[in-house]
């Protein structure tokens, strides 16, 4: 019998790999959860959990059971949604996910044109780390996603942009270089003058972080990291005032406080870029809002002129 509570509290436990956890998340006692888990393991007909000490695991009937679930959950919603769109898309949810930069770049704009279109379609917003993003649209907590990274064969990736991304030198450093001036157009041609230089960097876990450290991995240098922070602007504004070097997406030129003093380069044989993608779960309904969305969040990102290739 299909339950759509007990089947998301049974992914919830699968999740979280304790029953105990998975309980106070949905807001359960520990013996009614167990009690839902036994229900659904009566129901699939074998056990689908191995319970120990430290916590449960998925045995192969589980990890079958669950991605089922999963399926049907996902034909559940779509279908809703479809009734939903025959209603003229006026009320429901989009939860959408995006790293911090992504936020503060297209937001502001988006948000405005989106209500004048869908004043009764609430947007809830999930801004975190870039890479939880594509688990949590696999599990179906967020429906769109704007993300760096394509790894994940469940789902669908559609390309945005292909975003430069400059290093920011402090005035200690571009002073000495002939013929560097304020804006983006400068090039380091030895990038082992990097070597050891103090950095001002995002921390571990943010998209440009991992593109920084790509980049010292394939140059082949050990910057001195001085400062981790999650603010793009806090590291420019730092670089400025002659603490460091940074790296700057474009997509954060829009917000950026800059002065004569911001003096952006890039490395000859080092080309720093990365592609934006809006992300979905593969076979996953677009109502009309989120196409709506969709369009807005991709009209927004190719009118950013030069950051798009």
């Amino acid at each position: 019998m299909f339950h759509e509570k007990y089947l998301r509290d049974f992914l919830t436990v699968c999740e979280t790999g304790n029953i105990t956890a998975a309980a106070a998340r949905l807001g359960l006692s520990q013996p009614a959860l167990s009690r839902i888990v036994k229900m659904v393991e009566k129901e699939a007909g074998m056990p689908l959990l191995v319970r120990e000490a430290s916590g449960v695991y998925l045995t192969q009937a589980g990890e079958i059971y669950a991605r089922m679930v999963r399926t049907m959950l996902e034909s559940y919603r779509n279908g809703l949604r479809e009734i939903h769109d025959i209603r003229d898309s006026q009320s429901g949810q989009i939860r959408l996910g995006l790293s911090r930069i992504s936020s503060e770049t297209l937001l502001p704009v988006i948000l405005e044109q989106f209500r004048t279109l869908y004043p009764h379609v609430e947007l809830h917003l999930t801004e975190t780390l870039i890479r939880q993003l594509n688990p949590l649209l696999r599990q179906g907590k967020l429906d769109l996603a704007l993300t760096y990274f394509t790894d994940d064969p469940e789902l669908e990736y559609a390309r945005l942009l292909t975003d430069t991304v400059y290093l920011e030198a402090p005035p200690f450093f571009w002073q000495k270089q002939p013929r560097w001036k304020p804006g983006t157009g400068n090039c380091l041609e030895n990038v082992r003058l990097l070597q050891n230089q103090p950095f001002i960097l995002l921390k571990p876990g943010r998209g440009l972080r991992y593109k920084a450290d790509q980049f010292f991995r394939e140059a082949g240098i050990r910057p001195r990291i001085i400062l981790e922070t999650d603010s793009v602007e806090l590291a420019h504004r730092l670089a400025q005032d002659n603490h460091g070097f940074t790296l700057i997406p474009g997509l954060a030129f829009r917000t950026l406080h800059r002065t004569e003093r911001s003096v952006f380069f890039q490395v000859a044989g080092h080309p720093l870029d990365r592609t934006l993608y809006l992300v979905r779960r593969k076979g996953a309904y677009l109502t009309r809002a989120m196409e709506a969305l969709s369009t807005l969040i991709r009209s927004r990102v190719t009118g950013t002129g030069s950051m798009v290739k």
